[in-house]
């Protein structure tokens, strides 16, 4: 099996950016808006990924067109979009690649320069998001 690089972690979890861990939960447990089987038509190095979902051609964003490239070249070609979550499953063979995406390329943010740091109700704004340990939230909104 071919080489996927780790996951790029700009600190975003905004669409088309880090797939946050309770939306990837809840796609996959979201059994009245499975993943729809879709093709490949094309991934560009700006991130727009262009797939067919029903004979609709679809222009999305990815932060990470590189990685995204590399995980359909190492599974069987077969991916997935699932527009409620956001989310473009890539499968391979014996695993899945899970690529949070924009639902449109005029609608992208760059990744930020550095990882967004503040507290959470300023992460939620800022980042789209965080995860922290509890103990490390304890910490925070004692202070």
């Amino acid at each position: 099996m071919k080489e996927v690089r780790s996951l790029k972690r700009c600190g975003l979890f905004k669409p088309g950016h880090e797939a946050h861990w309770i939306q990837a939960l809840r796609g996959s447990n979201d059994r009245d808006n499975p993943p729809v089987r879709s093709y490949l038509i094309e991934v560009r190095d700006d991130g727009t990924v262009v797939i067919e979902v029903e004979q609709k051609e679809l222009r999305l964003w990815n932060h990470d067109p590189h990685r995204l490239t590399e995980a359909i070249d190492a599974g069987d070609g077969e991916i997935s979009y699932q527009p409620r979550w956001g989310l473009l499953w890539v499968h391979g063979q014996g695993s899945s690649y899970l690529f949070c995406v924009a639902k449109s390329p005029e609608n992208r943010i760059p990744c930020p320069i550095e990882n967004p740091i503040g507290t959470p109700f300023e992460l939620l704004k800022s980042a789209g998001g965080f995860t922290v340990a509890v103990d490390e939230l304890k910490n925070q909104l004692e202070n």
